[in-house]
């Protein structure tokens, strides 16, 4: 008699259980120790299920004092190697004071006048080293309507 073949293909946790109940019921030796983990950057962080670069305090006095600078958030995480979520909260730690989303109002008056001139928002977007939808929302804060998509008209 032939037996289906979901019989035969044993999953692997099933594997796993039939491996365990042929073993016994004996332990296995204690696991080897492991040394601290080491990158680039300095010590990782043990037992976490995402490896975390601690940052010396000399490094947290730097990271603030580049955000202070106005440096963006991005290039201060690839600097670090931390994730840029976690910039805020090493700059609040520190007392430090965390910038507005957005452009100043004196940026998002020149944004308006640049892209009235015929500047495209990507162009606007890197002139003022900020996001294109920064850009966008900018310019409609300022009354201004944004053109249609597409090539730019001959004059």
């Amino acid at each position: 008699m032939d037996l289906p073949k979901r019989f035969s293909n044993k999953r692997p946790a099933l594997r796993s259980l039939i491996r365990c109940v042929l073993r016994g019921s004996e332990r296995r030796g204690p696991r080897a120790q492991t040394s601290e983990r080491h990158d680039a950057r300095g010590v990782v962080a043990k037992n976490s299920a995402k490896s975390q670069t601690r940052l010396s305090p000399e490094q947290r006095a730097e990271l603030v004092a580049d955000y202070e600078a106005g440096l963006p958030v991005r290039g201060i995480a690839a600097k670090y190697g931390v994730h840029r979520g976690t910039i805020p909260t090493f700059v609040s730690r520190a007392g430090g004071q965390l910038r507005s989303p957005g452009l100043s109002d004196a940026d998002r008056v020149r944004a308006g006048a640049l892209y009235a001139e015929g500047m495209t928002l990507d162009a606007i977007a890197e002139q003022l080293a900020v996001d294109s939808k920064t850009v966008r929302n900018a310019v409609i804060a300022e009354g201004i309507r944004i053109r249609s998509r597409g090539r730019k008209s001959r004059q």
